[in-house]
């Protein structure tokens, strides 16, 4: 399958995502990994405009929550992709691959959508089964201070009230995580009309409402 034309935004967010080589686990510590990934997403915001609005790594791959004010995705991805390859294969002292291929994309041009990949991104660990709450897991933007402004279109902070957790926390079943899945799949996110019904009747955070 081709891959689409890339479409550049200044206003709407994208999902991104990228796994190592072959399903490989990143060859140094998470620890440094996330380390090497937060400075970049520092420079890139402070350099390039990026806007950060959650980061989670994971074992073998990252999920990145972002918009560019400047239409810029390509340039910035195209800094960070290169960036952590060359520093992470510096201090494993490899000339390997680390990348699998070209990140994958989604831009989520409606508010109801970007509630439901904000939720699934931070619950990646969730679903791996390495925590049983997404306030557990360590390599994420929910826990950890990034030394950059997080930019999001929830109005709350995760400090808040307890049914922000809650919802955060809130599982989906099979049937809404492939239609997430499916969706994220499309450069544009979108769910089939005959399925919308299903994506409207989950739950939204707490003074969220389903937007556009």
């Amino acid at each position: 399958m081709p891959r689409p034309n890339l479409i550049r935004s200044e206003t709407h967010p994208y999902h991104i995502t990228s796994r190592c080589n072959n399903k490989e686990f990143f060859p140094i510590p998470l620890d440094d990994v996330w380390t090497i990934m937060m400075k970049l997403l520092e420079r890139l915001h402070r350099d390039h405009g990026l806007a950060i609005h959650a980061f989670v790594l994971m074992g073998n791959h990252f999920h990145l929550l972002c918009h560019t004010p400047r239409a810029n995705i390509d340039e910035c991805m195209h800094l960070f992709m290169r960036q952590t390859s060359l520093e992470i294969n510096r201090r494993n002292s490899s000339q390997n691959h680390l990348w699998g291929g070209r990140y994958r994309w989604s831009l989520i041009e409606a508010q109801r959508y970007y509630y439901q990949v904000y939720r699934y991104i931070y619950q990646n660990p969730l679903r791996a089964k390495i925590v049983t709450k997404v306030e557990d897991y360590p390599f994420s933007t929910l826990m950890k201070s990034p030394p950059f402004p997080l930019h999001s279109s929830l109005s709350f902070s995760f400090g808040g009230a307890e049914g922000e957790k809650l919802w955060l926390n809130e599982k989906y079943d099979e049937e809404d995580l492939n239609l997430i899945k499916l969706g994220l799949k499309k450069s544009q996110f979108s769910v089939d009309k005959r399925k919308l019904k299903a994506l409207n009747k989950l739950s939204f955070p707490p003074e969220g409402g389903k937007g556009t």
